[in-house]
């Protein structure tokens, strides 16, 4: 499970060079099925085997339409069907193929570069719980070590007691907020 997201994320990643690299083959004057069985013997694993497969199919009598409807079901990713799709509108619809692709492969790199951001971000936000939920911790510590009396009425009375396991559950509490917080965003 974990192999296959790694192989998703990586094809994320290399799809906008796929995009790129079939739009200039296409505006060099080669078919889309050219550009496809090029490209998928140059371009890294995974994108480079689902290329030479997609070709393969076409080479077998499969139609370029059904080949790339094959990769987008078998992938089931986004990024894929907004390629397929650019493909699709210049092969099938018979639109502009190259300015399509173009568009795709800027599509997809602005939607690296916002999951890029968004993890940046959550990133920042996990270290300031850290320090939200450690605080009030290291406060108790350091107020027991400053003034042995604060120590001995958080340890040795039934209130102070009260005080530490009310003030631990809700750091808890605040803790697990924040980690849902956290993980909503990337979603």
């Amino acid at each position: 499970m974990r192999r296959a997201r790694r192989s998703d994320r990586l094809l994320d990643q290399q799809l906008p060079g796929v995009a790129a690299g079939l739009a200039r083959s296409v505006h060099a004057g080669a078919t889309l099925l050219v550009a496809i069985e090029d490209l998928g013997k140059l371009a890294a694993a995974p994108s480079g085997d689902d290329l030479a497969t997609l070709a393969s199919a076409v080479r077998r009598g499969s139609s370029l339409d059904a080949a790339l409807g094959h990769w987008q079901r078998s992938r089931a990713d986004t990024s894929v069907e907004v390629l397929v799709a650019a493909c699709r509108f210049g092969h099938v619809e018979g639109g502009d193929l190259a300015a399509a692709l173009d568009g795709a492969a800027v599509s997809l790199l602005d939607r690296i570069e916002v999951a890029d951001e968004a993890r940046a971000l959550s990133s920042q936000a996990r270290s300031s719980a850290a320090v939200l939920v450690a605080l009030p911790l290291l406060g108790a510590a350091g107020f027991s070590v400053l003034d042995p009396a604060v120590a001995a009425t958080l340890f040795t009375t039934a209130a102070g007691w009260f005080c530490l396991l009310v003030g631990l559950g809700l750091d808890a509490l605040g803790a697990w907020v924040l980690s849902r917080m956290v993980r909503s965003a990337l979603r």
